[in-house]
């Protein structure tokens, strides 16, 4: 009765466990205002999520500049990026169509490439902002607030049919809230850029749109009424919800691999220690969690010592081709038996 009990195997097209997720935010001052990116963290934080935020954002920017800049490079390589969001100036996605075309697409694809020379498996957004409070006088196509968000959200609609990858509809939900809660600003003093009510608004949609759930319970940054907080919370996790399908937040930006890796390992108990053989193929990495606060990133290793018995649930995650796939094995150590018993039930996470 040494075998260790199976207790799941999924496979997962997200980050790998046990890691923390990071996320660079490509942008303007619509980006750094109130230093959005470390709100998002600390929401994403308070929900238990383990997450780095970071940013390329440089007031008044438009895509071209960002790829026309050294240090937007070394930033990307800077670490393995799990998310990078790319936001361009708003009357730079307010522009027709071809003109859009020709100064903007081509230098997205720039930085894309190079993103992913070194971050293979980042998932790519676009940052949908919103039109100037009272629009833009001295264009008559954009001079009010609703036409502008109008010519935006189809700047973003013809980066996403160009690129195919998803948007986050930031502009359109504030937009909603504008609807639902008339009295509350989102705009500051300039009419133009967040305040910090509003950068608190940006950065729940993203965390909804990352992950899948509401940022409702969150914690929100000094500056916005607490009475507040749920409802924008509320407004913002469900307006994105309700139009994941429409923005492409569902889509997978990376097929699972046509041959599927196998996973599988042995797990034998003797007194205090677990010797582990791993019997996994077709992986390109492994992460083992032996249940203790222990881990490992050999493929292989072997003999791990617990410091006291007990029952333990020993998690392979192994990768292939951007994709995670966790197996868990339940196994019980003792300093008193020799042999000790593994637990014979499993568990389907």
């Amino acid at each position: 009765m040494r075998l260790a009990a199976l207790l799941a195997f999924i496979g997962i097209t997200s980050f790998a466990v046990g890691q923390t997720t990071n996320v660079l935010f490509i942008g303007n001052s619509y980006t750094h205002m109130n230093n959005m990116p470390k709100i998002f963290e600390k929401i994403a934080r308070s929900k238990g999520k383990d997450v780095y935020a970071d940013s390329i954002a440089v007031s008044g920017s438009s895509l071209k500049e960002h790829a026309g800049r050294a240090s937007t490079y070394k930033k990307l390589k800077s670490r393995k990026w799990d998310y990078v969001v790319v936001q361009g100036f708003s009357r730079e996605l307010a522009q027709p169509a071809d003109t859009i075309s020709k100064n903007t697409i081509p230098f997205i694809q720039q930085i894309i490439d190079s993103l992913y020379k070194t971050s293979p498996c980042a998932n790519v957004y676009f940052y949908m902002t919103w039109g100037y409070r009272f629009g833009y006088p001295e264009v008559d196509e954009i001079n009010t607030n609703e036409k502008m968000q109008a010519r935006v959200k189809e700047g973003y609609l013809q980066l996403q049919r160009h690129f195919n990858y998803p948007i986050v509809p930031v502009g359109l939900t504030w937009a909603q809230i504008k609807q639902e809660y008339p009295n509350v600003n989102l705009y500051y003093i300039d009419d133009h850029h967040p305040n910090v009510t509003g950068s608190f608004v940006i950065a729940s949609c993203f965390y909804t749109a990352f992950f899948k759930e509401s940022s409702v319970g969150a914690t929100a940054p000094k500056g916005v009424d607490s009475l507040m907080v749920k409802p924008l919370a509320t407004v913002a996790s469900s307006f994105v919800l309700a139009n994941y399908n429409l923005y492409h937040l569902n889509q997978v930006q990376h097929p699972a691999p046509e041959v599927s890796p196998y996973l599988s390992f042995k797990a034998a108990e003797t007194w205090l220690a677990v010797t582990v053989s791993n019997k996994s193929k077709n992986c390109t990495s492994y992460y083992w969690n032996f249940g203790d606060g222990h881990t490992s990133k050999l493929a292989n290793p072997k003999k791990h010592y617990y410091a006291k018995s007990g029952t333990y649930t020993i998690t392979l995650t192994a990768t292939k081709d951007c994709h995670t796939y966790t197996l868990k094995k339940r196994i019980t150590v003792s300093k008193d038996d020799k042999y000790a018993t593994s637990s014979p039930k499993g568990k389907k996470k």
